[in-house]
């Protein structure tokens, strides 16, 4: 399970008879769901499982086997939803990566919802750069006009050397070209970072090229969650064999310290829900960056005691 991530827990199958909680059984393909922190809000349209590429090797995120759901499904489960949430006004799509989906395809979606929940105006899902920049610019710019209104990312480093070792697939200069691309349509994006995810080698490396890869782009949020190795992780089986050294939790947040002492994005919120296993740390940037900094030496300083 991907740390970090807000849950929404279902009943369990049989554990209640009403009618709610059997339709809400039969919407979601498990009995948790995970959103981004700013879509706890949102109705959730299950629209496909399982990331499309699913070769990262610090991820245990995806472990159904990718498959996009055929629009009957989605439609009943719409249908469901509807009776539900009749009063909601954003939607967010559930999938690893949803907005692999063809742009054709997310319009006929959309249509749908229209049709079924007329009271939606935005839409909002998770994608890899790849999907991005799978789709022209007109059709970034009609999805936007449609209403969607944002994308969740995980860009995680900004180094080259790392995301190639981390087999995630894509570059840096792919990550910008992607981003600029949304700035272009008027979509918003939240970025995900892991610090750590470099090991003690690569740390300064990880946080000064990740540094310099946000500082030309115009994120909503950025989402800092410290590297956990899960077992049943590539990543994992190569710190057992020595191929990487992984990091303490305050030397994790003393990397991350020094990416937001050379961050100088704007109108951005900076956030961390995994500070030395325990804490949560959030502020605007600029304007509270020095609060930030402070609070984690403080927590810097409290390990060295």
């Amino acid at each position: 399970m991907a740390q970090g991530f807000y849950q929404l827990c279902l009943p369990q199958k049989g554990e209640y008879a009403m009618t709610r909680e059997e339709l809400y059984q039969s919407i979601y393909s498990h009995d948790t769901i995970y959103l981004p922190p700013h879509e706890q809000t949102s109705a959730a349209l299950e629209v496909s499982l399982g990331c499309s590429w699913h070769k990262c090797t610090f991820c245990d995120f995806a472990k159904d086997p990718f498959r996009l759901h055929p629009m009957e499904k989605i439609e009943e489960s719409l249908k469901l939803l509807a009776s539900l949430r009749p009063d909601d006004t954003r939607l967010f799509f559930l999938g690893e990566n949803a907005f692999c989906m063809s742009a054709e395809r997310i319009f006929t979606i959309m249509e749908l919802t229209g049709q079924y929940m007329p009271g939606i105006r935005e839409y909002a899902m998770y994608s890899r750069i790849d999907d991005i920049l799978s789709k022209t610019d007109e059709e970034l710019s009609r999805l936007h006009g449609q209403g969607l209104a944002a994308l969740h990312i995980g860009v995680e480093s900004g180094s080259d050397s790392i995301l190639e070792a981390r087999k995630k697939g894509i570059t840096s200069a792919q990550i910008l070209d992607g981003l600029w691309r949304l700035d272009k349509a008027g979509i918003d994006y939240y970025l995900t970072i892991i610090p750590g995810l470099g090991g003690r080698t690569f740390s300064r490396m990880h946080a000064v090229e990740t540094a310099r890869l946000l500082n030309q782009v115009h994120p909503r949020n950025i989402w800092c969650l410290k590297l956990k190795l899960w077992e049943d992780t590539k990543l994992y089986k190569e710190a057992q064999n020595g191929m990487f050294d992984e990091m303490t939790p305050a030397e994790i947040l003393a990397e991350e310290r020094l990416l937001l002492q050379n961050l100088t994005v704007t109108d951005c919120l900076f956030e961390d829900t995994t500070v030395l296993d325990q804490f949560t740390i959030q502020g605007m940037l600029p304007a509270q960056k020095e609060e930030l900094l402070q609070a984690m030496a403080y927590l810097l300083s409290l390990q060295a005691m």
